[in-house]
């Protein structure tokens, strides 16, 4: 086993909680993510600027912090940041579009203190492959659409079918992979979405997703 200091949804674990990581962990952390100096190469901003500022809760935290200290992070870590003309207006157009994003997907807009928070603590940068207020509206009209088709379950309404089918694969689009062991242990405060509910439905409704065969049988049957 590797020990590794993991960035924990939520919060960063201290060295009190050490967890450990298995090395599917680490390849797929370092296959995904990248380091602080990296990001910062050719940037205006250090990596000792970047972590100040990290600190003081102006840019989101790692997704990932190995034992030593290095922080991983998302290739595109920046490119919010960038789009907002810099740190100092980043929280503004954070807001503005993700007020625009609920507003579009008829989505709950006081969740937007809460998104915030955990575009912070670097929570989007575990589960979504490009984290944009736009991604995170989306994400969690998808998860509560999926939610209830799959309580709701008609599996003999082709309506139902493609909402199931098309819904499922855009989450998929959207988030990423999950470190495998670590982000499903029980140190969790749950499961990952991409368990709970891309899996789910693919294995509950296998049928469902069998394919353009599947897709044009329904087409065929409204």
């Amino acid at each position: 086993m590797i020990r590794l200091l993991p960035k924990c949804r939520g919060a960063i674990l201290s060295g009190m909680s050490e967890a450990q990581f298995t090395e599917a962990d680490v390849a797929y952390i370092q296959a995904s993510y990248v380091t602080l100096e990296s990001l910062c190469e050719g940037r205006s901003e250090s990596a000792d600027e970047v972590r100040r500022l990290i600190a003081a809760r102006r840019l989101p935290a790692p997704s990932y912090v190995f034992e030593d200290g290095t922080g991983m992070f998302p290739a595109e870590y920046f490119d919010l940041v960038d789009q907002a003309g810099g740190v100092a207006g980043l929280g503004e157009h954070f807001a503005a579009r993700h007020r625009a994003a609920s507003l579009a997907e008829r989505a709950d807009p006081d969740r937007l203190a809460a998104d915030w928070q955990a575009y912070l603590e670097g929570t989007y940068g575990v589960c979504l492959r490009t984290v944009t207020p736009e991604a995170i509206v989306r994400k969690s009209v998808l998860v509560s659409s999926l939610c209830e088709l799959l309580v709701l379950a008609r599996p003999g309404s082709p309506e139902w079918r493609r909402a199931l089918r098309a819904q499922v694969e855009e989450l998929d689009t959207l988030e990423r992979e999950f470190a495998p062991d670590y982000d499903r242990g029980e140190e969790q405060e749950r499961t990952p979405t991409r368990d709970l509910v891309i899996e789910a439905a693919r294995r509950q409704h296998p049928d469902v997703f069998a394919g353009a065969a599947a897709a044009g049988a329904d087409a065929e049957a409204e």
